[in-house]
């Protein structure tokens, strides 16, 4: 079934870094946090997420790093989740939403911790939740506007042009870790994949479960530090991600 998606919603000035006013979002938000070696950008993110919400509804998931990230994130009072060895984002993902609904949370933002996501525009994702029209939101990079490396812009285009022709839906961004969504969506749902395959899953799971999406422009902040992603595996691991969805919809076991 093909749900109608949120026009693109370009907003006439950068948003601005303020608190978000909708309380019925707000109150029941937690802000899941995989962290792996950024002890010099996570500092700052925390401080700036808390005009959103406090930080006691904040869960890093520090991933095994080998910097001072476990060091800063308790320092700044979050709810910290430790892996003793690097085990993946998506690990960290999981691990982080069963972290939230533990604790009751209605709705779950999910923010990279090396800052490459501007915080600034969490209010438009609250607005849109707000409005009761949508499920998940997505944030969708602008590919044209943004120092995004080249290889990643392209990795960003095929892999949303794939997703958008096999599922039939409208895909912004397949890839963006910047997102909001209700945490019922997670009932029912098996994910498995434990590396940057998550995301793929995550929103290919979503759509087969009928999920209301919108997106939101986005700028993105590249400080021109190293990738964790490993690309012809990663690449590997979303083609199987993919080819599970096609034969779970076309009626295997997956």
């Amino acid at each position: 079934m093909n749900l109608t998606d949120n026009e693109h919603n370009h907003p006439g000035r950068e948003a601005e870094l303020l608190k978000p006013t909708d309380t019925s979002v707000v109150d029941h938000l937690w802000i899941v946090i995989p962290a792996y070696n950024v002890a010099r950008h996570l500092g700052t993110l925390i401080m700036q997420l808390r005009e959103a919400v406090p930080v006691d509804r904040m869960i890093v998931v520090n991933d095994g790093s080998s910097d001072d990230t476990g060091k800063v994130a308790e320092e700044s009072g979050v709810r910290v989740v430790t892996f003793e060895k690097n085990r993946g984002k998506g690990l960290a993902l999981r691990t982080g939403f069963q972290y939230a609904r533990s604790m009751e949370a209605r709705w779950i933002m999910t923010i990279d911790g090396d800052l490459q996501h501007d915080p600034r525009h969490i209010p438009e994702f609250i607005q849109m939740a707000s409005r009761g029209s949508f499920d998940l939101i997505i944030g969708a990079r602008r590919r044209g506007e943004s120092d995004m490396p080249w290889d990643r812009r392209f990795s960003n285009w095929s892999t949303s042009l794939l997703l958008r022709l096999i599922t039939g839906r409208r895909i912004e961004d397949a890839q963006c870790g910047f997102r909001l969504f209700r945490a019922a969506l997670l009932d029912g749902v098996s994910l498995r994949c434990r590396r940057y395959d998550f995301e793929t899953e995550y929103l290919l799971s979503m759509i087969r479960k009928g999920a209301r999406i919108g997106w939101v422009p986005i700028s993105t902040l590249y400080k021109g530090g190293s990738s964790s992603i490993r690309r012809l595996p990663d690449t590997m691991r979303f083609l199987r991600v993919v080819g599970r969805y096609l034969s779970k919809r076309n009626g295997g076991s997956g």
